[in-house]
């Protein structure tokens, strides 16, 4: 906002608060797409909020799987990218990466590096710039997951958060305009700069009801953890005394 990339006064359409509490994350998406009506079919963008706890995650999985030609944004990759296009900056300049060399001078250009839009059929972002001409959905495993990128994108997403909530907000729309059902999950904060009619709050008439419900999912993942280690102690021992493991019983 100080730096003028968001208005710091968007004009946030009407949110849909949605009670959770004594619902499945079934029911709480039904409830959604209800609410939605015929544009579900046509295609729309859909933003979720909620404190965390409320089940978010899980409900956005559930809407994945009732909307037609849905799409569930993720702004990962594209600072991923920015980074990417960053650390090759600084690699060509010479100069090591740091907050300091990419300056906003910089940093905009590095914004004009990145497209959204259709390539070979398909909704992707492109890079290309800095000697670079990639297609994100085919390095998004390999080049975007390299520790030079990994270790940097704290610093990159500290200084860029304007540009691409406002590079995801145009990429919805474009989704949005050719049919699909775009899910965008996060903060009111960031989301409030996503225009669209279709806003929902996922919330709990008792907010201490949020931190035991937090408190059971780390129980029963410690216990589940437990009880995956007593198996594989159980698996390791029975290997021993068959000889080898699988490998032994390979050889047979």
């Amino acid at each position: 906002v100080p730096r003028g990339a968001l208005d710091p006064t968007p004009p946030v359409e009407p949110v849909c608060k949605v009670n959770v509490a004594g619902k499945s994350a079934d029911q709480v998406a039904g409830e959604i797409v209800a609410k939605l009506g015929a544009e579900a079919s046509t295609g729309c963008v859909l933003v979720l909020q909620g404190l965390s706890g409320t089940g978010k995650g899980t409900t956005v999985s559930k809407l994945e799987m009732l909307l037609p030609k849905c799409v569930c944004w993720s702004n990962g990759n594209v600072f991923r990218s920015l980074t990417l296009l960053a650390v090759t900056h600084c690699e060509k300049e010479g100069v090591p990466f740091s907050a300091e060399a990419i300056t906003p001078a910089v940093l905009a250009k590095l914004v004009k590096c990145l497209s959204f839009g259709k390539f070979g059929g398909k909704f992707d972002i492109r890079i290309k710039g800095m000697g670079l001409d990639l297609l994100v959905s085919e390095i998004a495993n390999t080049t975007l997951k390299e520790p030079r990128v990994g270790k940097n994108i704290p610093t990159i997403a500290k200084m860029s958060q304007g540009e691409v909530i406002k590079f995801a907000a145009g990429a919805a729309e474009q989704m949005r305009s050719a049919g699909h059902n775009v899910l965008m999950e996060g903060r009111s904060q960031t989301l409030d700069y996503v225009r669209t009619p279709h806003r929902f709050e996922l919330t709990l008439p008792d907010p201490s009801v949020i931190g035991q419900r937090r408190a059971a999912q780390r129980m029963m993942a410690a216990a589940l953890q437990e009880v995956s280690d007593a198996d594989l102690s159980v698996v390791g021992a029975a290997g021993e005394a068959g000889g080898g493991g699988a490998g032994g019983q390979k050889g047979r």
